[in-house]
């Protein structure tokens, strides 16, 4: 082991300590514009360190424990948190951090086997079943997504490129009869990971959002298209049905165009086979 891994495991030795395990080595999964993420293997297991980053958005550690600990208890398809900050003083580490187990796999890519929609399906059901109203520490906001229609001011920027499109972002930006529940807020085909050991895992709660449950359900629509879909509505719980959910995905899909990303080809493509259907 190198000087530097051993430093930086020796700032972390508060976290094992309270775990009754060693750290003996730590690599580098990724670095993103909320957080950090180390695998840290000990003499006993292998743990997911996520450390967030100064001024993040994302949730407190300790709501996001929480609500991963209430899912996982009732079975849905996350990872099991461990310890958070919250939990453990590390004075050589001043972000909030949180552990959770590793798990082994890969995001999901191509169509969903039938297995993979209904856990993926029976897991949302889980989070969106909810009491939202118990969870006032989780924002009452749009998905993180949808944040490129803000206007700054507290209202909708339409306008522009979208003027073709203000029926549709009228309708779902503004839902009148909005099924408000407890919602991942940011899926997408890397939040969902193949466990190498069978099954799925859905990752980075991070956003967390309390918001119209069609949202999510729109975002595994873009994600992973209509028979994957299908598969996933048969293990969700709550009746709802693509028609219902199809207008959500197109905003969707219109907000990944004006963010002009590397989904953008992708998001043009899913507005191609699912036109909007323009108000005259």
């Amino acid at each position: 082991m190198d000087r530097q891994t051993q430093a930086q495991l020796s700032k972390l030795a508060p976290i094992f300590d309270a775990l009754g395990e060693r750290a003996v080595d730590l690599t580098v999964l990724g670095s993103g514009a909320q957080a950090s993420v180390w695998r840290i293997r000990t003499d006993g297991a292998d743990y997911a360190l996520r450390v967030l980053k100064p001024g993040a958005p994302g949730l407190n550690p300790a709501v996001d424990a929480r609500l991963r600990n209430a899912l996982f208890e009732r079975g849905a398809a996350v990872v099991r948190p461990v310890l958070t900050s919250d939990d453990v003083a590390t004075p050589e580490v001043s972000a909030q951090w949180v552990l959770d187990d590793f798990v082994n796999g890969r995001p999901l890519s191509g169509p969903l086997t039938m297995q993979q929609a209904d856990d993926l399906g029976r897991s949302l059901w889980v989070l969106h079943s909810f009491d939202h109203d118990r969870w006032a520490d989780i924002p009452a906001n749009l998905p993180v997504s949808l944040s490129v229609f803000d206007d700054g001011n507290g209202g909708l920027r339409m306008g522009g490129d979208m003027d073709q499109y203000q029926g549709l972002l009228r309708r779902t930006l503004t839902e009148e009869k909005a099924c408000l529940a407890v919602c991942h807020g940011d899926l997408h085909a890397d939040q969902v990971l193949r466990k190498r050991d069978g099954g799925i895992a859905i990752l980075d709660f991070g956003l967390v959002r309390r918001c119209d449950y069609r949202w999510d359900l729109a975002a595994i629509f873009l994600a992973f298209g209509q028979d994957s879909f299908d598969g996933v509505l048969a293990g969700y719980k709550a009746k709802t049905d693509v028609d219902d959910v199809l207008p959500f995905a197109q905003t969707m899909a219109i907000a990944a165009l004006m963010r002009g990303r590397a989904k953008a080809a992708a998001a043009q493509a899913f507005l191609n086979q699912y036109p909007v259907q323009l108000e005259t």
